[in-house]
């Protein structure tokens, strides 16, 4: 968030082709502070969107129409947050379109979805927890949301604001089958070794990531590969396998040896790795590659690690935390549709949840 204030407008007059979205933003961090300003700020022809409360893990804040609230103060006048009182005030609503936004990354959060659903409310998240855990409990939101006549939508859980998960969808609709995906789908991944063609070592690229909010506090949640993992896993169940996460390996950029010390150890000894990543990008640089951390789907099958690819290559060139994800049908077979751009950032994320609240 900025440090200027963030203001509800009033109600404005309502013309007939307006429609009214109604939003409650669970985590305000990052993203979903991100989110608040940009629903402030969008002037839209047809939809206004009205936000009637958020929380964070301790706190809940309710909001009425025409209050001014400052970035400084979010949750100033909030109340203690129990998710049961918020569920039913929720329900009790009676908005004809409310949306439950999950910006947490909450275990707790997403384990609410289906409720949410049943009540009639539709559920837009980033959050890759509920889609990547058993292929029954995904099977199970998606139906309970068609049953229930809502919403549950995920673009942002891969490529951030980028349209893949949209894309499949109308592929699919449309009566296309998809063949193979495959790419980079990890920002913070092209990020590090896009550091690494330009000789920044590899402990410094990490902690850099990790300043500027593109790797994890604990950075070896993106090392570790399980962010690929799940995304690749959500691509595959969007397009109608059935997998579970246990059935395919994530390669990891962790040494053994780190993989359980503490989160201040890990970075003290990770400068030890910097000659072993200089040496393996240069043998690479030498005959025009480079390495980048991809994935792909085919013939039912997932794989994930570090590819070399030549450095002029599509995915050779990317550069910053941009993503490019490779879409292989029937009908694209010779020419695969291909989406490119940031895959990482609070405000593209953020832009991605306001694009899916819209399509609501």
């Amino acid at each position: 968030m900025t440090q200027s204030a963030v203001k509800l407008s009033t109600t404005p007059h309502l013309h007939k082709s307006e429609q009214v979205i109604h939003i409650f933003i669970a985590g305000i961090g990052a993203v979903g502070g991100t989110l608040i300003r940009q629903i402030n700020q969008l002037k839209h022809p047809s939809i206004r969107t009205e936000l009637k409360g958020y929380c964070n893990s301790s706190t809940v804040r309710w909001l009425e129409n025409g209050r001014s609230i400052s970035s400084d103060d979010l949750l100033a006048h909030g109340k203690e947050k129990k998710w049961q009182e918020i569920l039913s005030r929720l329900k009790k609503s009676g908005h004809n379109t409310l949306v439950f936004v999950d910006a947490t990354g909450s275990h707790e959060v997403a384990a609410l979805y289906k409720e949410l659903l049943e009540a009639g409310i539709h559920v837009v998240t980033p959050s890759k927890l509920a889609n990547t855990a058993s292929q029954t409990r995904f099977h199970d939101l998606i139906n309970t949301a068609r049953e229930n006549e809502v919403q549950y939508l995920y673009e942002t859980t891969v490529g951030a604001g980028l349209p893949v998960i949209k894309t499949l969808h109308e592929l699919l609709a449309t009566g296309d089958e998809v063949l193979e995906i495959s790419g980079v789908v990890s920002g913070t991944m092209t990020y590090l070794f896009d550091q690494l063609e330009k000789g920044e070592s590899f402990s410094n690229s990490v902690l850099r990531a990790r300043s500027l909010g593109y790797a994890e506090p604990d950075p070896r949640d993106d090392l570790s590969g399980e962010d690929v993992a799940r995304k690749f896993l959500i691509l595959a169940r969007t397009c109608g396998l059935e997998l579970e996460r246990d059935s395919f390996q994530s390669e990891s950029l962790i040494p053994s040896d780190l993989e359980k010390t503490d989160s201040i150890t890990f970075l003290e000894k990770l400068p030890e790795r910097d000659n072993e990543w200089k040496q393996r990008i240069q043998k690479e640089l030498e005959r025009n590659h480079t390495l980048r951390y991809t994935g792909q789907l085919k013939d039912g099958k997932i794989r994930i690690g570090v590819e070399s690819v030549p450095k002029a290559s599509p995915i050779g060139s990317l550069t910053g935390t941009n993503n490019l994800i490779q879409i292989k049908t029937r009908r694209y077979f010779d020419q695969p549709l291909i989406i490119q751009g940031p895959g990482a950032g609070k405000e593209v994320t953020a832009a991605g949840i306001l694009g899916d609240i819209l399509s609501i």
